[in-house]
């Protein structure tokens, strides 16, 4: 018969917690996590950032074409944009190096010089403003998104040794999905997401202005132009993802319906703003929200693509946990 010391002391040899390598690795594996953690909190305001931007471009034109309508809501948007710049940057500086100095001093530059005396600009100032502080946003975007690439398990092996990727493809087979995912929602989404922006921008101030010159027709037709191609790639991007995403699909189902919105909108700009004659009939407001209402909906779907990232981000801890068995 054992004796009662012997029976405690294999007890807590059983349970006792990781020591030594084991415990490194797992300091490794937490600190990998929470900084990944962080990476998805700052996706997700980075791109309610780029939201709000798109939306002070296009009533800041709208006003400038005189239409007065959106005064009320730009006015509030201007005071929450400002904020959240703050609180974005608030939490990037607590973070291990995300952001650098200068792309906070950039930001907030960026930022002071579309908001302080906006009504004073000119209108192409105006937009080309707007676009250099979103395409800021949006590399922010695709330079943290590139910290998500590799399954964490991935970089955590042979004492922290990273392996090479090829190795790590046939060690992780879900690496594939999650590239395919995060390409999907952090560059084609957000990139189409744009140029409808633009697109939004653009036609509400020559539409609240009732005119379009030659100058802003070539604009137009150009955004288009970009509109339909990225379009295209995002179609087929979708119908690989269908397959990649199995029974997350769900996802994507609405992509299809805005598609029919977005060949409506495209074709009511074409037809409606650059016509021979150069005289616009088309309702600014109308056209607005029509392109808000997909603009918001593509946005929406990066969202469930950043969700079902983070959700797989939890997973890696069940699966670290049964490879360390």
């Amino acid at each position: 018969m054992k004796s009662s010391s012997n029976t405690i002391a294999q007890s807590n040899s059983q349970g006792a917690p990781n020591t030594g390598k084991n415990k490194t690795l797992d300091d490794t594996f937490t600190s990998l996590f929470r900084q990944r953690q962080d990476i998805f909190m700052l996706l997700k305001q980075l791109i309610q950032m780029i939201k709000a931007v798109q939306r002070h471009r296009g009533m800041s034109m709208g006003l400038l074409g005189g239409n007065n309508h959106f005064h009320d809501e730009f006015s509030k948007l201007q005071f929450q944009l400002a904020n959240r710049l703050q609180l974005f940057i608030a939490f990037a500086t607590q973070t291990q190096g995300f952001l650098s100095t200068r792309d906070q001093e950039n930001l907030c530059s960026s930022w002071l010089t579309i908001s302080h005396d906006w009504q004073e600009d000119s209108v192409i100032d105006n937009y080309e403003l707007h676009c250099h502080l979103i395409e800021h946003l949006l590399t922010l975007v695709a330079r943290l998104a590139k910290h998500l690439e590799d399954p964490m398990s991935a970089l955590i092996v042979n004492e922290t040794k990273p392996i090479h990727l090829q190795t790590a493809g046939t060690r992780h087979p879900n690496r594939l999905k999650q590239l395919e995912v995060l390409h999907f929602s952090t560059r084609l989404m957000p990139a189409v997401t744009e140029q409808i922006g633009r697109i939004r921008a653009l036609a509400t101030y020559v539409t609240a202005l009732g005119f379009c010159d030659t100058d802003y027709a070539s604009k137009l037709r150009y955004v288009i132009q970009c509109t339909r191609v990225n379009n295209e790639k995002l179609r087929h991007q979708a119908k690989r993802m269908e397959t990649i995403l199995e029974k997350e699909s769900s996802l994507l189902s609405p992509l299809k319906s805005y598609e029919i919105k977005l060949t409506f909108l495209l074709n009511m700009v074409e037809q409606d703003i650059l016509k021979e004659n150069g005289a616009i009939s088309a309702d600014s407001n109308r056209l607005y929200e029509i392109a808000t209402n997909i603009i918001d909906m593509y946005l929406h779907i990066v969202d469930e693509g950043m969700k079902i990232l983070e959700q797989w981000h939890q997973n890696e801890i069940e699966n670290w946990l049964i490879s360390s068995v």
